[in-house]
């Protein structure tokens, strides 16, 4: 027996989109928009935070290697050139442990990561540098025979609208970051 053929009508759909495909472009926008948005934003308080860990990070170093060689070592800044370096006793620049055949220098002008950051301010008992002595304790002074313990310290540095500080304690050569 044949049966005849049944004709279905064809569905009509009306305009508009399904919740799956308003879903798709919603997360596609959603994952756009967290590319895109830190590219075009202020990042000025991204490169001070950055830039304060680093100087923090520098004077943990020339502490460290100022107990671990016995001999001062000496962070010296310059908030006129905008940077800042480590050096051993005899004023001799000290090589930088992560970028070999470089001294260890931090310089924000020619440094496209922190180009908005500046050396507000530096004041280690009026000095721009400071000691560290072969027990770590920080101190101040021209040269390693002219030391005097350090009384107060800090830097503090700027992008945009955030100032951030890094204080280095008298005594004890803790570093906060403020």
């Amino acid at each position: 027996m044949i049966r005849p053929m049944v004709q279905c009508k064809p569905y009509n759909r009306q305009g508009g989109f399904t919740l799956a495909e308003v879903l798709v472009v919603l997360i596609i926008l959603g994952i756009a928009a967290t590319i895109v948005i830190p590219l075009i934003s202020d990042t000025s308080g991204m490169q001070v935070t950055s830039a304060a860990r680093h100087i923090s990070s520098t004077l943990l170093f020339a502490q460290t290697s100022a107990i671990s060689a016995q001999q001062p070592f000496q962070v010296v800044f310059d908030a006129d050139a905008e940077c800042y370096e480590v050096r051993d006793a005899d004023g001799n620049a000290v090589a930088d442990p992560a970028m070999a055949g470089q001294n260890y220098r931090v310089d924000y002008a020619h440094d496209p990561r922190l180009q908005k950051v500046r050396i507000d301010a530096v004041d280690f008992d009026g000095g721009s540098k400071v000691w560290f002595d072969r027990l770590g304790a920080p101190y101040t002074g021209p040269d390693k025979e002219n030391l005097a313990a350090l009384n107060a310290g800090s830097v503090n540095i700027q992008a945009g609208n955030k100032i951030i500080t890094i204080a280095v304690e008298p005594i004890t050569g803790r570093i906060n970051i403020n």
